[in-house]
């Protein structure tokens, strides 16, 4: 029997996945990477003295998730973040004027509101109104909100019910439809990965490929027999058998690849309707640290539209190294990305001197080092990752996730029915993307 060559379009986490199972059944793997370097929407920084992930930086749900054992083979090092505040420490909020709130209270609303959207949505007593269909509108009209609630537990409420949702979301909460709640979460909390970051692991699971870097993809012919790939920097076309698609859904949604014949009109369609958001970071690193070292995470309770600098980790929490990083989703993270880096350095520095100089630390100065994320405008992205849209339907990304003519196959983590938005969900995709060739055949 002749052996397949495949084409594999994309070296993040599913396009590794997708060749590692490939090359490992004896197919010839070919792994096309547009950027020059491997990892795609993972990417571990080392410029400021420590590994900091500018891209997925939690397992999400560490028991029966298959990075656990991973992290655990490579002595990757993680930490529990205790996100609902638990524990009483873990997170320290601050009023809009940089007042420290009641850590109790807040964490009481913190959980309050998770509570309350899980009655919201499976309550056979409450009432669900079928108009609604954003976040923003079960927040403002069909959430069910605890009276008598000190400040602290009220504006710990806003923040896990609305503020919080938009940035696990990556997207703001009129466009995010509630109502198909398909995410699954693995059990075991969410720990954040250090000590070596997510590309310690996928450059373990891509050794051995034959990844080619600096390989844009800009056109795929299919064929009754083979498919010829058009790659920016090759003067001709690649030709393989089959080709497994796993670039991220903001560059499907964009069109900077064409396909002959065009896609079918039900998974274009699809790729349309699929939300797709925006996530960016602004890590620091200090000479000392300015900030208090034992919380995980900071909130602040900023006003303004857009509100900015709601989220802060605390990467000093786990490693002893000075590092904080400030996180922004969709509008919010549109915005900081139209400051140059000063502007963004000079608002970023404001907002910690209201929460931690006027709160016994001092003048904050400017850091030693930082690096910002760009991934709106990282044409290798134009986004961060998937979230389930207002108009979307329950099948669209089964759909997305279909081969067409057993020649062109499609995984990441958009792909992914129950795990999309992880890393996680996209390692699952690239193995089942693999086995549906591995069956054609």
């Amino acid at each position: 029997m002749k052996k397949e060559k495949v084409i594999v379009i994309g070296a993040g986490m599913a396009g590794i996945m997708a060749g590692r199972t490939l090359l490992d059944a004896g197919y010839e793997v070919v792994v096309l990477e547009a950027r020059d370097r491997v990892g795609g929407r993972t990417h571990t920084d080392h410029s400021l003295g420590d590994s900091v992930d500018l891209g997925g930086a939690w397992i999400h749900g560490v028991d029966g998730n298959p990075l656990t054992p991973l992290a655990e083979e490579l002595n990757i090092e993680t930490g529990h973040t205790d996100f609902l505040n638990r524990t009483g420490h873990a997170v320290q909020s601050y009023d809009d004027d940089g007042t420290p709130l009641d850590q109790k209270e807040y964490a009481k609303g913190l959980q309050l509101a998770l509570g309350s959207f899980y009655l919201a949505s499976g309550s056979e007593l409450y009432d669900r109104p079928k108009r609604f269909k954003s976040f923003k509108d079960l927040y403002d009209h069909g959430l069910p909100k605890p009276k008598g609630l000190s400040r602290a537990a009220e504006l710990g409420f806003k923040y896990q019910s609305l503020i919080s949702t938009e940035y696990v979301s990556a997207a703001d909460a009129e466009e995010i439809d509630y109502t198909l709640h398909q995410h699954v979460m693995l059990p075991g909390g969410d720990f954040l990965v250090h000590g070596g970051g997510f590309n310690k692991i996928t450059d373990h699971l891509a050794a051995g490929l034959d990844i080619r870097t600096g390989s844009p993809v800009r056109k795929i012919t299919t064929g009754a027999s083979h498919v010829q790939i058009e790659v920016e920097t090759e003067k001709d076309p690649i030709v393989c058998d089959r080709v497994v698609i796993t670039v991220p859904l903001g560059v499907l949604q964009s069109g900077q690849i064409t396909f002959d014949p065009p896609l079918p009109k039900e998974k274009q369609e699809t790729i349309g309707r699929i939300g797709f958001g925006v996530y960016e970071k602004i890590a620091m690193r200090f000479d000392r640290f300015y900030w208090p070292k034992e919380p995980q995470r900071f909130n602040y309770m900023s006003t303004g539209e857009p509100s900015l600098f709601h989220a802060w980790l605390n990467i000093g929490h786990y490693t002893g190294e000075p590092i904080i990083v400030a996180y922004h989703s969709h509008r919010r993270a549109k915005h900081i990305n139209t400051l140059s880096d000063d502007e963004l350095l000079e608002q970023t520095l404001h907002a910690m001197q209201i929460m931690f100089g006027n709160n016994g630390f001092g003048d904050i100065p400017q850091p030693e080092a930082y690096v910002r994320t760009g991934w709106e405008h990282d044409p290798y992205s134009c986004g961060s990752y998937s979230f389930d849209r207002v108009g979307q339907r329950p099948e669209d990304r089964r759909t997305l996730a279909k081969h067409v003519d057993s020649r062109l196959f499609f995984a990441g983590e958009a792909t992914h029915p129950k795990f999309y938005g992880t890393i996680h969900g996209a390692y699952e995709t690239g193995i089942r993307a693999a086995q549906e060739i591995i069956s054609a055949d």
